[in-house]
């Protein structure tokens, strides 16, 4: 079955933990558009979501940091932070499908960390909680490392979502794909709360253009100078326009939003 949804959007805890913080405009434009993309997933009746994500130090840290992992597990728990404002739940998961996206990746050249015991935080469960909010649809996390370095390369995370994309079109499964993360931040730095409009808008630009070269030219000092150390999740968005290489991206909202400390931004792809 072919994947039958795809996007892309940030996971600024502030939507849910300090939704009032934000101008009424700004936050109706970015959880408007959330939901409108969780009611186009729903549409698209999918049997499975593959979450591109990130993590922070819910389940790894410097003695143990993998630059891929791939849940199998058949639940996840989650948010672990108390303060989300989302009530904890727990999530099913898809233990099959992610065995065997493990076993394409090990055949395929890519050398995948496994799971059976991952937690959720806002980096997911945020981004569910909106596209998912019954969590009725078993959820196979792949969790990008962009916490610390070294990481994958923007290239390689496009490689490995043109992987992905080709394994899960052989799927028996109808596939909803997502990536979370980004835009521009600075989170708990001296710079927390800058947003860099320009680099978002440009990166946004690629995106929508698939400009592929430029999308997979983004190196780690760039993004860390530009966009800061949350920034580097836009690696997530890169493997999603990878995994989707020939559909058209659509930019639902963006907003720099200062009290949430993110460039917020959203996007649709169409076959």
């Amino acid at each position: 079955m072919p994947i039958v949804f795809a996007c892309a959007a940030s996971h600024a805890p502030g939507m849910t933990a300090w939704t009032e913080a934000a101008p009424k405009e700004q936050a109706a434009n970015i959880l408007g558009s959330y939901r409108k993309l969780g009611e186009k997933l729903a549409a698209s009746k999918p049997d499975a979501i593959v979450a591109l994500t990130v993590e922070h130090w819910a389940n790894f840290f410097l003695n143990s940091m993998p630059s891929f992992c791939i849940g199998r597990a058949e639940h996840y728990d989650g948010p672990v932070e108390e303060w989300l404002r989302i009530p904890k739940a727990r999530v099913p998961g898809d233990a099959q499908l992610g065995k065997e996206l493990i076993d394409a990746c090990l055949d395929g050249g890519f050398d995948p960390t496994f799971s059976d015991e991952l937690l959720f935080d806002h980096a997911t469960f945020l981004p569910l909680h909106f596209l998912n909010p019954d969590l009725a649809v078993p959820v196979v996390p792949v969790i990008i490392n962009t916490l610390t370095p070294p990481m994958p390369t923007a290239r390689r995370c496009f490689a490995l979502g043109q992987f992905l994309g080709k394994t899960l079109e052989r799927s028996q499964k109808r596939i909803a794909m997502i990536a979370t993360g980004g835009l521009s931040h600075w989170p708990g730095e001296a710079k927390h709360g800058k947003i860099n409009i320009p680099f978002d808008k440009n990166f946004l630009e690629n995106l929508i253009a698939r400009d592929f070269t430029s999308l997979t030219g983004y190196t780690h000092d760039e993004i860390n100078i530009e966009a800061g150390s949350g920034g580097h999740e836009i690696r997530t968005w890169i493997a999603l326009a990878g995994a989707v290489q020939s559909w058209k991206a659509e930019l639902l909202a963006y907003e720099p939003v200062v009290p949430w400390a993110t460039g917020c931004g959203l996007v649709a792809f169409h076959p």
